[in-house]
């Protein structure tokens, strides 16, 4: 069967759902079921993009006309509001793992609330475009330009003692294009004649690039970084063993830089890996990155780096589909299939919030989560531009001598553990919430059939796993309904069933949902 005439199996619509949004339906499921996934990602690519700015704009008016002071937990609420109501999931599921390839973080920023969901909007505009014109639109945007201080880099003034900054340069070689080593288009480290691993480039390549993106400055809300020629190196340097030519401007200096970088070798695997990682699995084999690299480099008419063919590879990929995941290091007699990951907290919490029907109780979304806080993390707000975690963070243990990954582990502190859980029961007991500030939900369809562990137990298999509800974990609902508690204390039943559903660990995973 022709993948641009695809049907999957209904645990398999669901499988993908849950990597392709926030959270979804069985209604979506249906969907998606009678469509096709070419035809739905063709839908959801035309839907308009959902926008931050607007929201947080609207947002701070009704604050500021409230006399409340507005602060980041708008932001965020804006982005938990797209993420839990917007048409346009895949866009913004795509434009969130974007976030943490090419990032910037309101801890190296401060209150320049707005500025930020620009720059996320940013993201949700190239999302489903070409890494090419992202890849531009970032590098001049006047937030990045703020975070990894290229804004105001000047050419070199040696009796000053005045260097180009070079943070931009290496962050945009290590961390949003190439990466540290040299790759076959399979992801794997290419060696040496002795053996070692290959870098991608050297601090010359830094220095030079850093050269070459002098005399950006300037910028506003809506309006990039511009040329001031006078800063700007007019010499000649030598980037990756690409020359740039003497007397070139910014403009034509940075389009270069853009080019070399772009169609570097390294960065189709190098970009694959990472998506891979952000949306199916923390352990993908050689064959998959391969797959979607080559799918980076030619869309299949041609052109380069389209976002969205390379996501829809991702998620459609033969090993994705049937969940086939990296053995490590593991002899073949031993061997293991490693796939799927540990969702992120804040995917968790979509989830959750998503099977509960959540939503805001006031004008406008806040960050009822306390996200930072509570989950250890919160959109644009990582502690360093390394993001939330690294790609290849791997626990002390047997992944670690399997030469397997999750990243995602290295957030899931005992502390952290604690606090998600907490957060878990608060959203569980939200269906009381009356302030303005509070998110809540109806509990009543869930009080409405507890009575019956049939109907329940299909209830929370449909609103809470979409139908791939493990059997383990049915069978501790129904006993907890049938052995545990009693039929007249209602309330008590539906919180503790649903506490068993959102906590247990195929809830907290996205391999035992595939």
């Amino acid at each position: 069967m022709s993948v641009h005439s695809l049907y999957l199996s209904k645990s398999q619509n669901a499988a993908f759902l849950y990597r392709a949004t926030f959270g979804s339906t069985l209604d979506d499921v249906t969907h998606l079921q009678n469509i096709g996934v070419q035809q739905w990602f063709e839908e959801q690519s035309q839907l308009p993009p959902s926008y931050h700015l607007p929201v947080v704009q609207q947002a701070t008016a009704i604050a500021i006309a409230n006399l409340d002071k507005p602060n980041s937990t708008i932001r965020t609420g804006a982005w938990y509001q797209h993420a839990l109501t917007a048409p346009d999931q895949l866009r913004q599921r795509m434009a969130y793992a974007l976030s943490q390839i090419l990032v910037i973080s309101q801890q190296g920023l401060g209150n320049r609330h707005d500025e930020i969901a620009a720059y996320y909007d940013l993201l949700v505009q190239h999302s489903l475009g070409n890494f090419k014109d992202l890849l531009r639109d970032v590098t001049t945007n006047p937030m990045m330009g703020r975070y990894l201080t290229l804004r105001g880099s000047r050419k070199a003034n040696p009796k000053k003692n005045s260097f180009p900054d070079e943070n931009y340069a290496r962050e945009v070689m290590q961390l949003f294009t190439l990466g540290l080593w040299r790759l076959n288009n399979r992801g794997e480290a290419l060696l040496d004649s002795n053996g070692q691993k290959i870098p991608t480039y050297q601090q010359d390549d830094v220095q030079e690039l850093a050269r070459v993106l002098t005399g950006w400055t300037g910028g506003s809300l809506h309006v990039p970084m511009y040329g001031k020629e006078k800063f700007h190196d007019y010499d000649e340097k030598v980037v990756l063993g690409q020359t740039f030519p003497a007397g070139q401007n910014t403009q034509q200096d940075l389009e270069q830089a853009i080019e070399v970088l772009f169609n570097h070798p390294n960065t189709p695997p190098f970009i694959a890996n990472l998506l891979i990682k952000r949306f199916v699995t923390s352990n993908p084999r050689p064959e998959y990155i391969e797959r979607v690299a080559q799918t980076f480099i030619n869309n299949g008419m041609g052109v380069r780096g389209d976002l969205k063919a390379t996501l829809f590879a991702i998620l459609t990929d033969e090993d994705a589909l049937n969940s086939i995941g990296s053995q490590g290091n593991q002899s073949p007699q031993q061997q293991h299939n490693h796939f799927g990951l540990i969702k992120e907290p804040i995917l968790m919490i979509t989830n959750q919030a998503k099977a509960l029907g959540m939503s805001t109780i006031g004008d406008y979304w806040r960050d009822f989560m306390s996200s930072s806080r509570t989950l250890g993390q919160s959109p644009l707000n990582s502690e360093t531009v390394f993001n939330f975690y690294l790609p290849d963070f791997a626990p002390q243990g047997i992944l670690e001598e399997r030469g397997l990954t999750s990243p995602e582990a290295s957030l899931l502190t005992t502390y952290q553990m604690q606090m998600i859980h907490n957060k878990i029961v608060q959203n569980i007991e939200s269906h009381k919430n009356k302030k303005s500030t509070q998110w809540r939900y109806d509990i009543t369809p869930f009080l409405a059939v507890h009575q019956d562990p049939d109907a329940y137990t299909q209830l929370i298999n449909e609103r809470i796993f979409l139908g791939l509800m493990p059997a383990r974990v049915h069978q501790q609902i129904v006993e907890a309904l049938t052995l545990h508690i009693p039929l007249k204390q209602d309330l008590r039943r539906v919180k503790t069933t649903l506490y068993i559903a959102f906590t247990a660990p195929e809830f907290f995973t996205q391999e035992a949902l595939a």
